[in-house]
């Protein structure tokens, strides 16, 4: 019986073909990094589109009551997004691999998420905490205006004000519960993990 295998020319067409494939391989990882960056643009594009339809239909012609709740929301999902992508980012998925052999419900989407961690990351920090910073802005001008007066000093400096303290929240929360997110970084991440499943279920 004749062996095939053994033949020159099928050795070296199967030569060609690993070298094909190992072309287009290079060529895809060549090309990932832009390919994620035209998707992390229009993410960034969409997300920032609902956000300030969200946030503007919250906020006008309401109550300075109604701006303080928005702006709240937005800081605490600014902080919540860099505490998670910095919990993802200093965990590994080693911490889930016994969890994910005893068919721990969340333990798979967990270690998922630590071998994404710098995708995940960029889009928690980068794209949605600056959409939300760059939203806020806008609910600090509307917050601004209701304690503006005539006086355009005072406007100037209310302007300032709800701006610094804006800022000064967004940036000191996330120094603070930056500690946090790399101390607990196995349940926070845990934590996300099963949540995510309720939404859609672990394969």
């Amino acid at each position: 019986m004749d062996d095939n295998s053994d033949n020159p020319v099928n050795r070296e067409d199967d030569g060609k073909s690993r070298s094909k494939k190992k072309v287009k391989k290079t060529k895809k990882s060549n090309y990932a990094w832009l390919v994620w960056g035209i998707s992390v643009l229009f993410l960034s594009f969409a997300l920032t589109v609902l956000f300030s339809f969200i946030t503007e239909i919250a906020i006008k012609d309401s109550a300075a009551l109604i701006c303080v709740i928005v702006l709240l929301v937005l800081l605490i999902l600014n902080i919540g997004c860099d505490v998670l992508a910095n919990a993802i980012m200093s965990c590994t998925p080693d911490a889930f691999f016994a969890m994910a052999s005893n068919k721990i419900k969340g333990s798979k989407r967990a270690v998922a998420l630590c071998r994404n961690a710098t995708k995940l990351s960029s889009i928690f920090a980068d794209v949605i905490g600056d959409i939300c910073g760059i939203v806020s802005g806008s609910a600090g001008a509307a917050l601004a205006v209701h304690f503006a007066v005539s006086n355009q000093i005072w406007a100037l400096v209310s302007s300032i004000l709800v701006s610094a303290v804006i800022g000064a929240l967004t940036v000191g929360g996330k120094a603070i519960f930056k500690h946090f997110a790399t101390k607990f970084n196995k349940q926070i991440v845990f934590g996300f993990a099963r949540f995510t499943t309720f939404f859609k279920k672990e394969k």
